[in-house]
């Protein structure tokens, strides 16, 4: 019954180790090229500042902007690596290589496909699902037993939608 969150456990810490070897720099670079698109240098370190600066969460966290000190052998190290090319009007943009590397640690679908939105919100709702179960197995019993008429009452409904799809 639980195969399906489990494997989407396994999917997201796998997912998570890819980002870790990946690379912090290197990551925010080709989600900031993904989100706005083609880039010189200056406009990929002003809109990693801008999206650290609409994060809450990255706040807390070292300067929100790169130094172009690592920003651009970053950038001349990815179009090396195939991931990114630079245009002659000085702007880099993704290569297929580097769609494919952003689709696959976002999960995310490529722009030129048709999104079905319907099987990428079930499969966000899925996710968020197995994340506050995680969390929920890590919690002592004793903190969980005030709730238990809730949690019987969504393990049955789970158990329903299991079933629903066994019966068809």
């Amino acid at each position: 019954m639980w195969d399906a969150f489990k494997n989407l456990h396994k999917e997201f810490h796998e997912k998570m180790e890819q980002m870790q070897q990946f690379g912090g720099l290197r990551i925010l670079i080709l989600h900031v090229l993904d989100e706005n698109g083609p880039g010189n240098g200056v406009g990929v370190m002003d809109a990693i500042q801008a999206h650290h600066e609409s994060c809450k969460s990255h706040r807390r966290h070292r300067s929100p902007r790169p130094s172009p000190g690592s920003v651009y052998p970053m950038l001349k190290k990815m179009v090396n690596e195939g991931l990114l090319t630079k245009r002659e009007d000085g702007k880099y943009e993704l290569t297929e290589k580097g769609n494919k590397v952003i689709n696959k640690l976002y999960g995310r679908f490529k722009p030129h496909e048709k999104m079905d939105r319907g099987e990428y919100s079930i499969a966000k709702a899925l996710t968020e699902i197995e994340g506050y179960i995680s969390f929920l197995e890590d919690i002592k019993e004793e903190k969980l037993v005030p709730h238990e008429e809730i949690i019987e009452e969504l393990s049955g409904r789970l158990k329903n939608i299991e079933q629903s799809l066994q019966d068809r």
